[in-house]
């Protein structure tokens, strides 16, 4: 039995992680149901109840080497992972890990990354070096291609494919339902339903531009308004502080942790998705849900463009005359965005699954079949 090792920002709560950690472990299954799948995790013990897995904690020197040393395959991804806007420790964590594997003589894949930002000159000169190192890397975009190679990584094949999570299905209607019913939110109520997903992230006035934008859809349109967290607690907590700016207080907000497939379901549910969390305009994507994205990051843009929704700007550049008239013209667009996403979610997912196929071709084969761009 083969097995494979995969580090990333795991047991931290975040579903959009846990969604690309649960499509990676489902990818992998369809394809050879005899592989062996371990995790580095923040909380080993809710990522294996949640994805049937085992997991070591992420941050035991002892046990995070001896499951590398037991791996046939080092996986580092999904996810935006090279970055050190939201943190400057993680890319020297994440590289340490990849760095171990290759001296132990691992087989080693960048899997599915997000690439960018990168500021400090330090993490630019270590992900040149160890980039190098790897046997195979695949992004989930093009920009994170564009940025590997500007930083210097030449050697191994790069292939532009797309965020695992787009293999992701959701849970059934029944499970659906009674998330809905805990949380008295009724979807058969006259007026369209607006999902929106909001994470902590303090630039200008945004909360109070967000606010103002509900309050006056609600005025406008008479739509429902759902705040859908993707972490938990955190975004519960900034969806209340944007609730308590509104003067509508007709507005719904899920105060549960939900788990991807839930969350999926739940964002497919809607008729137009608001969002800064990359994983939620995925899920709205994938569901065939037309987007506005607030883009508190490059991937966030980068996403839309490639799926083809617009974007509301940068946080700071956000105003809401000009937010509220992107989801005026996506409300009257709904129909045909909605078709262009499903069209989209084939090609996208295939993308996804070939994250898979081709860490099982380097599993198999060794990385001499692999040339460079």
């Amino acid at each position: 039995m083969k097995k494979i090792l995969v580090s990333g920002y795991y047991g931290f709560g975040n579903a959009g992680d846990e969604a690309i950690l649960m499509a990676m472990v489902d990818s992998f299954k369809k394809l050879d149901d005899n592989i062996r799948i371990k995790a580095l995790s923040a909380n080993p013990k809710e990522t294996e109840m949640m994805h049937g897995i085992e997991a070591v904690h992420r941050t035991n020197p002892f046990l995070v080497v001896k499951a590398i040393a037991e791996a046939d395959l080092v996986l580092s991804g999904g996810g935006g992972l090279l970055q050190d806007v939201t943190s400057s420790r993680s890319i020297p964590y994440y590289l340490l890990i990849v760095f171990l594997a290759k001296k132990m003589g691992k087989k080693v894949m960048f899997y599915a990354n997000g690439v960018g930002p990168v500021n400090r000159n330090l993490n630019k000169r270590l992900i040149a070096s160890v980039g190098n190192m790897v046997d195979l890397i695949t992004v989930r975009d093009e920009n994170s291609r564009d940025q590997l190679k500007n930083l210097g990584v030449k050697k191994p094949q790069i292939y532009v494919t797309a965020d695992p999570a787009f293999a992701l299905k959701p849970v059934d209607d029944e499970t659906g339902l009674s998330i809905l019913n805990r949380h008295r939110i009724d979807l058969s109520k006259a007026g369209l339903n607006i999902g929106i997903s909001v994470r902590p992230w303090k630039v200008g006035e945004t909360r109070k531009v967000i606010a103002e934008a509900c309050d006056f859809l609600i005025n406008s349109y008479s739509v429902n308004i759902v705040f859908i967290p993707m972490q938990f607690p955190q975004d519960y907590n900034e969806s209340l502080e944007i609730m308590r700016l509104m003067k509508e207080k007709k507005v719904k907000v899920i105060s549960e942790s939900l788990g991807p497939r839930e969350l999926l379901w739940v964002c497919g549910k809607m008729d137009l998705l608001c969002g800064m969390r990359l994983h939620a305009l995925i899920f709205g994507a994938i569901m065939g849900v037309p987007l506005v994205g607030l883009a508190y990051d490059p991937k966030v843009e980068n996403f839309l463009i490639r799926v083809g929704q617009p974007s509301a700007g940068t946080l700071k550049d956000l105003k809401v005359q000009s937010l509220c008239s992107l989801i005026q013209d996506a409300i009257k667009k709904r129909e045909e965005s909605s078709r262009a996403l499903l069209a989209k979610r084939k090609e996208m997912e295939y993308l996804a699954n070939e994250n898979a196929m081709l860490a099982l071709k380097l599993l198999e084969g060794g990385h001499e079949q692999y040339k460079k761009d």
